[in-house]
């Protein structure tokens, strides 16, 4: 019996997606002269090539609802999903893209309408 249960939750770990479980980012960012931290935290489940799950952020002392993974893929390493948060200054679109790389997302994040930066997050 314990060798069954051992074996099981052993295959769960050998099937789960590389991208599966929960991310954190954090950078420093500055504005109107006052250094804060932005940190984003996402869950993600792949499935077919499907990314799904759900994210949240925190910058300042602003920390906008939760929301959803959107248009999430995985192909091999290569992964691509967006989100979408609403501020006071309205509502933001940010698409993400990059590869896994062990315990790390690595590549670019870009805001509709915004340029790329570098985007990396560790798996927790």
């Amino acid at each position: 019996m314990k060798l069954l249960v051992s074996l099981l939750l052993l295959a769960g770990v050998v099937f789960a997606g590389p991208i599966d479980g929960k991310w954190v980012s954090e950078r420093k960012m500055e504005r109107d002269g006052q250094s804060m931290t932005i940190v984003q935290t996402f869950e993600l489940k792949e499935e077919g090539g499907k990314v799904t799950g759900k994210f949240s952020m925190k910058f300042g002392e602003m920390e906008p609802p939760p929301g959803e993974i959107k248009d999430g893929k995985l192909d091999g390493n290569k992964f691509s999903f967006s989100t979408m948060i609403s501020t006071p200054n309205g509502d933001m679109k940010t698409m993400y893209s990059g590869t896994v790389e062990g315990s790390v997302l690595k590549g670019n994040a870009e805001r509709e309408g915004g340029q790329a930066r570098p985007f990396e997050a560790k798996k927790q």
